[in-house]
């Protein structure tokens, strides 16, 4: 958007006396007072004061109307409100048009508040709470109200249309370009979407220090409705605290006050308050921009303009670091109690118990997420490499509605007839194999998988089960013992399940790339030990993606082998798709099927539901008819809710809209790129390999010894978390960067963790 500046008409004041007396039947005194866009004028007169608005022609009689007409509205909802009223000219009419020199001026007629312009008052003014009541009790009294055009104005000091201020940044100071760009930037990409899933209205957008009226401590008079737009209703909030840090010292203050008093009268939502700090700041870079834009541009600057904008990049300094403090204030406003990350820790040890598992020397306290992005206490956004869960990104609007608006109709069990549990159903079959033609939900992967094995054990009549070394399915009973992985110490014992080699060709026995089959062949030697015992073999399971293992590529004909051998043993092929599944790998939408197989079984869980409990069985119809033929009808009570189901769907349509399958290849395969141009630098990077958004890197202090680099691998970890990048690490040997992000992630972020991986490296 280019800036334009409006200036002022200009009409001589024998013309103004002359149109009031003719027009509107007054006669008095009349001073000019200042003004950005406007000639404003006080009328005095023996009957009372007015203001006498003389709007430029750029802006139109339609924008001077919507004023007229918002403060009618006003002074309907809420007439105890000390806001402008309207005098109407002679003829009944609101907005009047005065001509002068062939142009045509809208012009209106106001009455005048008293009090003190709250910038200038003699004494200074500290209830800010009254202020926030004030502005709410305005906001709510618009939020009636529409015009046209106000809906359609495009105005520079509109906080929503920020980032169009970026061709202009060039103005401002040379330390300031880089800083401003970056900050416009993360607002177009980051929270200007986010605002858009706010509450919107009218509002006044302008409630700043010389256009409220003070008097015996309190607002008398909020004036100026010229800068109304229609935005998220926070944005109002956002004028007040912006504009009034130029009057008040303690910051903490002003946002505590304001915040509460608004909520006193329009309770604001968690995603306002919020987002609160980061507009503010963005308000005043607004502010500054247009301020420095206007001088480079010849435009003289208002004493209000100066007043406001000149020091805003200092305050914006002034804000910087103290963004999680006054958020909180924001929080503690409306009573949303946030403790600091040493509360939390003591109180979640005192009631969860002693020895948490926590990521970090340091936890962090996440507070919200959004897209790739975490954000804690500290107020800081991290990028999130780690949490697959989140499959098509944190807190995506899409599923938290599709999740929001089921429960609120109707959440139950598929015992009744549900519309989501059998659309899902459905949905999940047309991505797979036609054989398996079932689907049994439960609520995770780790009960998937559980009861996978229960119906494996019925339909092949036998007990033991084959799993990758450093396996992980789960946490119950029958999971558990599919984990090695839950047994760092070794101290993993459980007869009736053998673990076979993983098929590493970077540190295992067999390393040459065509060695799949020689890898399958460990199978037999395990199947043929479960079957000289009591167990026979009931099933083998894979996670496509060998993630605990390492994040490996299998050699080709591996899988397929595995399976081979299992069938000839009469068993059952458990595919567990909870980490490989949904499109992460890229080239499938299953890893299974980046295998070339069709397993017996496939179990998902909660990245199906982008976090939301869920988990599925997928099997052949003859496999569950045995099953509840000697077991009876299988039944999990919140297996197949509508609401999981309503996320689940939720989460399909999104992948196929956002395009994300095809989005984890593109990306991933740059990731992989960057990260192997590390290795040419950094000697511990031993290996990159991967597929997709599931990326392992191999850390080593030799590449001829492969020595692997646990130590370094932990410290490579806090780094990062220090540098503003979450990943994590897995494999036997804790030695391999585990890199798999919420699939939204993209090839910037790619760049960005592959920036700060060398950083971090340097480091070491």
């Amino acid at each position: 958007m280019t800036i334009v500046f409006h200036q002022p008409p200009q009409v001589p004041l024998p013309h103004i006396e002359a149109f009031l007396q003719t027009d509107f039947g007054l006669k008095g005194r009349i001073m000019p007072l200042a003004a950005e866009r406007d000639q404003n004028l006080r009328v005095e007169t023996g009957s009372g004061n007015f203001l006498f608005k003389i709007a430029p022609m750029s802006e139109g009689f339609s924008a001077l109307a919507a004023q007229a007409h918002a403060l009618q509205h006003i002074a309907m909802i809420d007439p105890e409100l000390p806001v402008p009223r309207v005098t109407p000219n002679r003829l009944g009419d609101p907005v009047s048009t005065l001509e002068h020199n062939g142009s045509t001026y809208p012009v209106v007629l106001l009455s005048w508040l008293d009090g003190d312009v709250l910038a200038d008052a003699p004494t200074p003014f500290r209830n800010w709470r009254h202020l926030g009541q004030m502005v709410g009790r305005l906001n709510r009294a618009l939020r009636g109200f529409v015009h046209p055009a106000i809906a359609e104005r495009e105005l520079v000091w509109d906080v929503m249309r920020a980032d169009s201020l970026l061709p202009h940044v060039e103005t401002l100071p040379p330390e300031w370009i880089g800083r401003a760009g970056d900050m416009l930037n993360d607002f177009r990409e980051r929270q200007k979407p986010a605002l858009r899933h706010q509450r919107a209205q009218i509002i006044h957008g302008d409630a700043h220090p010389r256009n409220c009226l003070v008097r015996d401590g309190k607002v008398s008079g909020i004036i100026d409705f010229g800068d109304m737009v229609h935005g998220p209703l926070v944005l109002d909030v956002v004028a007040m605290l912006s504009d009034g840090l130029h009057e008040e010292a303690d910051t903490g203050k002003l946002f505590h006050d304001i915040a509460h008093g608004f909520n006193d009268v329009v309770a604001l939502e968690e995603a306002e308050v919020d987002c609160i700090v980061d507009l503010v700041k963005i308000r005043l870079l607004a502010a500054a921009v247009i301020a420095h834009a206007q001088k480079s541009q010849g435009v003289a600057v208002t004493e209000t303009i100066a007043g406001y904008s000149m020091p805003a990049l200092s305050a914006i300094d002034r804000l910087t670091g103290r963004e999680p403090h006054l958020r909180s204030e924001c929080r503690r406003a409306i009573g949303l109690i946030t403790f600091s990350a040493n509360d939390i820790m003591e109180r979640r040890t005192s009631a969860m118990g002693p020895k948490p598992l926590l990521f970090y020397a340091r936890p962090l306290h996440m507070l919200k997420g959004q897209g790739v992005w975490l954000e804690a206490d500290d107020g800081r956004r991290y990028l999130d490499c780690y949490n697959n869960v989140a499959h098509v990104g944190h807190a995506h609007p899409r599923v938290a509605e599709a999740v929001a608006r089921q429960l609120r109709l109707l959440n139950t069990n598929t015992r009744y007839l549900t519309d989501q549990s059998v659309a899902y159903a459905e949905a999940l079959k047309a991505t797979l194999d036609p054989s398996l033609d079932t689907v049994i939900f439960v609520n995770s992967g780790s009960e998937a998988n559980d009861v996978a094995w229960r119906m494996a054990n019925v339909w092949t009549g036998k007990r033991g089960a084959l799993c990758m070394d450093f396996a992980y399915h789960g946490v119950t009973t029958a999971a558990d013992a599919l984990s090695p992985s839950n047994y760092p110490s070794g101290k993993w014992r459980f007869q009736h399940v053998r673990q076979l080699e993983a098929p590493d060709t970077y540190r295992g026995p067999i390393r040459e790339r065509d060695s799949g089959e020689t890898y399958a062949q460990f199978a037999d030697q395990a199947i043929k030990a479960l079957e000289l015992g009591d167990h026979g073999l009931s099933i083998a399971i894979m996670d496509s993606a060998f993630m605990t293992n390492g994040i490996l590529d299998a050699p080709a004909g591996y899988v397929a082998g595995v399976l081979r051998r299992v069938h000839v043993a009469g068993g059952l092929f458990i595919a567990d798709e909870v980490q490989s599944g949904f499109g992460r790998m890229g080239s499938h939408m299953w890893g299974h099927q980046r295998h070339g197989i069709v397993p017996d079984v496939v179990t998902i869980g909660k990245p199906a539901g982008n976090g939301y409990p869920i988990g599925a069985i997928i099997t052949r119809a003859e496999i569950l008819e045995r099953f509840v033929a000697e077991t009876g009808p299988f039944f999990s009570t919140f297996g197949g809710g509508n609401a999981a189901c309503a996320a689940g769907l939720a989460v399909l349509d999104v992948m196929q809209e956002e395009g994300l399958q095809d989005n984890a290849k593109v990306a991933g395969e740059y990731f992989r790129n960057l990260l192997r141009n590390l290795s040419q630098t950094y000697e511990i990077i031993g290996d990159v390999r991967g597929a997709g958004l599931a990326v392992g890197v191999e850390l080593v202090r030799n590449r001829h010894t492969l020595e692997p680099a646990r130590e370094e691998t932990k410290r490579i970890l806090d780094l990062m978390r220090e540098e503003g990048v979450l990943i994590g690490a897995d494999g036997k040997h804790g030695n391999v960067l585990k890199l798999r992000p919420p699939l939204v992630f993209n090839t910037e972020n790619a760049e960005q963790v592959a920036a700060t991986l060398g950083k971090v490296l340097d480091k070491l």
